[in-house]
């Protein structure tokens, strides 16, 4: 499996505190059957992503050192997770800051809530500079949760999303939940990340969280969330999302 989307690169954001963590996490990503980890970090002021680049490449050089030595085989991806506001009008170029070197890039906006069509201006933006936009835990925002056609006009734009393990498995609530689980059933949704931060919130112990996914969901889709659509974006290649279906908000679990 691949691991779109996590904090475990140590010392740089709100993730692994400590390289011995970092360390921890990546055995841990090991044990659950991740073969390849894209370290994600928050990238919060784009305008400042060359000094961001520097210090994620040096800590990526040093995680890698230090889990060869422990002999845990786990490929490492340079990414990042791009908080979008107003101030993406005016950042550099953010090429470094996509997931492996790729036109796919990992965004993320304010939980406070934003209307459709700054988001579209936002995702507009990205487009217009040839960046491929990947929306993570669309599942985790209210003003979705709220208005599933927020989700379905993005996805009618070509917008990506990545929804978390931990929701899926129930961790983040009912609402989290209904949402993640209609954006994985109805094809909406094309990758699963564990936006893992710590061994001890939202770990990356996926194979436990996926014995929690809902079973009415086929193999050969989680196969393709959690495996397949990533090997296809990380070698740069074009998504096939294949049937797409608008979802509707409707109460499905207890």
């Amino acid at each position: 499996m691949i691991d779109l989307h996590c904090h475990i690169l140590h010392g740089i954001d709100d993730g692994a505190r400590s390289l011995e963590e970092a360390v921890r996490l990546c055995s841990i990503a090991e044990q659950n059957s991740i073969q390849t980890a894209v370290l994600t970090p928050h990238l919060i002021h784009p305008e400042n992503v060359d000094e961001f680049i520097a210090v994620r490449d040096r800590h990526i050089d040093e995680l890698k050192r230090a889990i060869e030595k422990e002999n845990i085989h786990l490929e490492l991806v340079p990414g990042a997770e791009v908080f979008v506001n107003d101030d993406i009008f005016y950042a550099p170029s953010l090429d470094a800051a996509t997931l492996g070197g790729t036109r796919y890039i990992l965004i993320e906006f304010d939980f406070n809530g934003l209307n459709i069509n700054r988001i579209i201006k936002y995702i507009n933006e990205f487009v217009s500079r040839g960046y491929l936009p990947i929306i993570a835990h669309p599942e985790r925002y209210r003003f979705i949760q709220y208005e599933y056609d927020i989700a379905n006009h993005l996805a009618d734009m070509g917008v990506l999303f990545q929804i978390n393990s931990s929701s899926l498995a129930g961790f983040g609530g009912l609402e989290t939940r209904e949402l993640a689980y209609a954006m994985a059933s109805s094809g909406m949704a094309s990758f699963i990340g564990t936006d893992a931060h710590s061994v001890a919130h939202r770990p990356n112990n996926l194979l436990e969280q996926r014995d929690m996914f809902p079973k009415t969901i086929d193999f050969d889709t989680y196969d393709r969330l959690l495996s397949k659509n990533a090997e296809t974006i990380l070698a740069d290649g074009t998504l096939d999302r294949g049937a797409l279906y608008p979802i509707r908000r409707k109460r499905l679990f207890k």
